[in-house]
């Protein structure tokens, strides 16, 4: 199993562009949904990886600023 930590670091590394202003969710180093509506794809994945735990976030676009 890959922790949460794990997940992080793997997104952190990653180019991330194609998913600019979305929402993501990794399990076990991979993208396992994208898009805007978080509370759907939420209730999806929690269907699909009942004993998961996903990392979730949000990619900042081009424009945001740390």
């Amino acid at each position: 199993m890959i922790s949460g930590h794990k997940n992080y670091e793997w997104f952190i590394k990653k180019d991330m562009s194609t998913y600019s202003g979305k929402w993501v969710i990794i399990i076990n180093e991979k993208i396992i949904s994208s898009g805007n509506n978080i509370e759907m794809m939420i209730k999806e994945v929690k269907k699909k990886y009942p004993n998961k735990t996903p990392f979730i976030t949000k990619v900042r676009d081009k424009l945001s600023i740390l």
